[in-house]
């Protein structure tokens, strides 16, 4: 065999491997079904992982007015969770690797969100899911989910405040009646740590030797929903609260001085902790505990985790420490970056975050059909004049459209008055849970480089902007935001 036939074979056998391991990879196929999503945008969120919980958006799709179907076809790595996401509006289910759904909306209102707050008061679409080739995963871990929710809804004071093991072992056999020796790995693992938060929030079992049952020397099910909430319920505090051996002046000082490791030796003396990779994700949820604890600083957790991502030795946990970060870094707390945007106001012009870098701004996000926003927004107005020389003002009206900006600030008595900067959210959700918004109106203070100050800060009827009234008899002196 010659060379060129030789090389000619080669490159056929690579070819076709590559073709075997990009099947391998698995597509995901899904079909949505719905008279009322025309014009809708319909987002493909995946969770990236089950600790750190940070979505990404893997696909997306604009729809015609007439569309009433949407086809998705993504690659995953892992049996993971996703939801599909429209406006404010989440279905969530669990993404077999390699398999198909085909789902259907419900006749389902959007405009409910014009009269409720769905950014706080959470609404799940109506999606079912009429054929797929998952095996009865979904179908199955409903099952799982409705039975313990229902006993628990007849047995709750039995279990949590009695303790009784009895109604807890009945509880066990009837969800281990759902299973059989068919079902995938994935689901008897979902089934036995359901069952372990269960035991141990209601301490009929050792605290110990539950933990050892669960958790010691057993390979850590990463992409499990099941493992991970129980995981969650068991270590989800450990710092604050699940034990003995830190202390919070330990962890302060430690946090301070960026010392990894006598934070990490530590976890071990803990018998539980002594394997390695499980002493390791008992610290990653450590540290988003801390992080979100208004006892540390969120700077000092932020340089510990980049740190920790060159000390591990563990990809899955380089993963979660960079989710971590991404996931802190999305979340406009004290010190971290605002969000960026590009949002359009009445004149058809662009507002972005850098028009307003070199002075403090005050942000705020309104609905102004709502009279308790109206009323912040002439609180806010008596004060304007007097700090716009130290102050930026800019409002974010999340009414359905522009033109309900253009009426309020143009036909208004009341919108004309007002000479600071608006704009519209434009249908853009995604900002409005950058800056956590939940409730209108919220505002916020950023600080002259872009730097959340305070996310919420008060309102202005509760006095927040008070101090920052310049005094009549002083010079003007350099303001302390400023940069």
């Amino acid at each position: 065999m010659n060379n060129k036939d030789w090389g000619l074979k080669v490159f056929s056998f690579l070819f076709f491997l590559f073709i075997a391991l990009v099947s391998n990879a698995q597509n995901l196929r899904i079909e949505l079904k719905g008279e009322n999503i025309g014009g809708k945008t319909i987002q493909l969120i995946s969770i990236m992982d089950n600790l750190s919980n940070l979505e990404t958006e893997i696909a997306s799709k604009q729809l015609n007015q007439t569309d009433t179907l949407v086809n998705f076809s993504v690659l995953i790595e892992n049996t993971s969770f996703m939801k599909i996401r429209i406006e404010t509006f989440d279905y969530g289910f669990i993404a077999q690797k390699g398999a198909s759904y085909n789902m259907r909306l419900l006749p389902f209102d959007f405009n409910i969100k014009d009269s409720i707050n769905t950014l706080f008061y959470k609404f799940e679409l109506p999606i079912i899911i009429e054929n797929t080739t998952d095996n009865n995963l979904n179908r199955t871990i409903y099952s799982i989910d409705t039975t313990i929710e229902n006993y628990l809804i007849d047995n709750k004071k039995e279990i949590l405040f009695y303790r009784d093991k009895k109604k807890v072992d009945s509880l066990k056999l009837m969800v281990n009646s759902l299973i059989d020796s068919s079902q995938s790995n994935y689901i008897k693992d979902y089934a036995k740590y359901s069952l372990g938060k269960i035991e141990f929030s209601s301490k009929t079992i050792n605290d110990k030797k539950l933990k050892a049952q669960l958790f010691y020397d057993k390979p850590i099910l990463y992409d499990n929903i099941g493992y991970m909430e129980c995981f969650e319920v068991v270590y989800g505090h450990y710092f604050t609260e699940g034990n003995k051996v830190i202390t919070k002046q330990n962890l302060i000082r430690w946090f301070e001085n960026n010392n990894y490791f006598s934070l990490i030796d530590s976890l071990g003396v803990d018998t539980l902790l002594k394997n390695e990779v499980f002493r390791e994700l008992v610290f990653l949820r450590g540290m988003k505990e801390a992080y979100f604890s208004t006892q540390y600083n969120s700077l000092n957790i932020v340089s510990m985790l980049e740190s920790f991502i060159y000390q591990t030795k563990f990809k899955e946990h380089v993963k979660i420490a960079k989710n971590l970060l991404e996931f802190f870094a999305q979340k406009s707390y004290y010190g971290s970056n605002a969000k960026e945007f590009s949002l359009q106001d009445i004149h058809n012009n662009y507002i972005t975050l850098d028009k307003f870098k070199g002075k403090p701004l005050i942000l705020s996000f309104v609905k102004l059909h709502e009279p308790s926003n109206l009323r912040e927004l002439n609180m806010m107005y008596s004060f304007v004049d007097t700090l716009k020389d130290n102050f930026n003002f800019l409002t974010i009206a999340c009414d359905n459209s522009l033109d309900a900006l253009f009426n309020f600030l143009v036909n208004s008595n009341v919108g004309v008055k007002y000479k600071w900067d608006f704009a519209h959210f434009g249908g853009n959700w995604d900002l409005l849970k950058a800056y956590n918004i939940a409730v209108f109106p919220t505002f916020i203070l950023i600080d002259s480089k872009g730097t959340i100050i305070q996310n919420p800060m008060r309102k202005p009827s509760e006095g927040s902007l008070m101090p920052f009234v310049p005094r009549k008899e002083v010079i003007k002196e350099k303001f302390f935001l400023d940069p």
